[in-house]
């Protein structure tokens, strides 16, 4: 089978792109550090999220945003 080149012309992430700086500058504007956990069903991002809850809460204060895009 012969190998075929595209040439891609336009940023197909480029709105994902403007939004996420959009947000940083909201986030950094409000000194809010955002940490976004991704790994395997059953790597331990809920054990780790509840242990640093746990661990800092007496100095920071928390928000978790869950995001679940599995397809159905």
């Amino acid at each position: 089978m012969p190998v075929r080149v595209l040439t891609i012309k336009e940023n197909i992430l480029g709105a994902n792109e403007e939004k996420a700086k959009t947000n940083r500058s909201a986030l950094d504007k409000h000194r809010i550090l955002m940490v976004n956990i991704m790994a395997s069903p059953g790597a331990g991002k809920t054990s780790l999220i509840l242990q640093t809850i746990s661990r800092l809460k007496q100095k920071v204060r928390f928000a978790v945003i869950e995001g679940d895009h599995r397809c159905r």
